[in-house]
């Protein structure tokens, strides 16, 4: 069985890397969800997007939060943009752990 890990990003986590990568050479299928502040790492003014986009991993984030700092336009990393009951969802059944950086 394999085990889905989704880490919960609420500021600019420079640290994500390191953390995915060790993930990966275990097997464990891990995913992003940025928030808050954490959205920033996918716009094109963040010098960390382009890590974020080698790591190959699905990125979720909240539109809302997308959207009040004014940076819909400007993300460079295909981002899967949900709302609040889609956050529930996939916190409470889409993945086996969060892990909140």
């Amino acid at each position: 069985m394999k085990v889905r890990y989704l880490i919960w990003l609420s500021n600019q986590c420079t640290s994500v890397r390191e953390i995915i990568e060790v993930m990966k050479t275990q097997g464990i299928e891990t995913d992003l969800l940025l928030v808050q502040d954490g959205v920033y790492l996918v716009d094109k003014g963040c010098p960390h997007t382009a890590e974020i986009q080698d790591l190959k991993v699905k990125v979720h984030a909240l539109k809302q939060h997308i959207e009040e700092r004014g940076i819909s336009a400007r993300l460079v990393v295909d981002v899967d943009q949900i709302e609040y009951p889609e956050l529930v969802d996939l916190l409470m059944e889409k993945y086996d752990k969060v892990i909140s950086l």
